[in-house]
């Protein structure tokens, strides 16, 4: 094992050691980072009215789902207007049935979501609802 010789130093560096030693460094929970810019999310999307699911995934599934509804009809293509119509709803749907997820995994006492809690729902709602069928 080599043994070195510590770097010469100058008066102002030992200062500056020195003050190092004094300064206080200031720690950050990085959770509560985290759940403040979720929190900041969250007030953002609740004021946007723009679709959270992007329009071309959107349309690929509902034209795959078409085809393996309907595999010999010939209807290939969807107006946009209809499109957009149908997304608002599935968005509807989804933004209320978590909703609903959330404040049963509330009930339970807990903050994460889980598939208890939608498979729950599911059930609360009935065989009507639109996602039993």
């Amino acid at each position: 094992m080599v043994r070195r010789k510590a770097d010469a130093r100058s008066i102002d560096s030992s200062r500056t050691a020195h003050s190092d030693k004094s300064r206080t460094d200031v720690l950050v929970d990085r959770r509560k980072i985290q759940k403040a810019h979720i929190l900041k999310e969250i007030r953002y999307f609740r004021k946007s009215v723009e679709l959270l699911i992007p329009k071309l995934p959107f349309a690929r599934i509902v034209k795959e789902i078409m085809t393996d509804l309907f595999p010999r009809s010939d209807v290939r293509r969807v107006q946009p207007l209809a499109l957009e119509a149908l997304q608002e709803a599935a968005e509807a749907y989804l933004v209320q049935f978590f909703e609903d997820c959330v404040l049963l995994s509330q009930h339970g006492k807990r903050v994460t979501l889980q598939i208890q809690d939608m498979i729950l729902m599911r059930r609360l709602r009935g065989r009507d609802d639109i996602i039993n069928k």
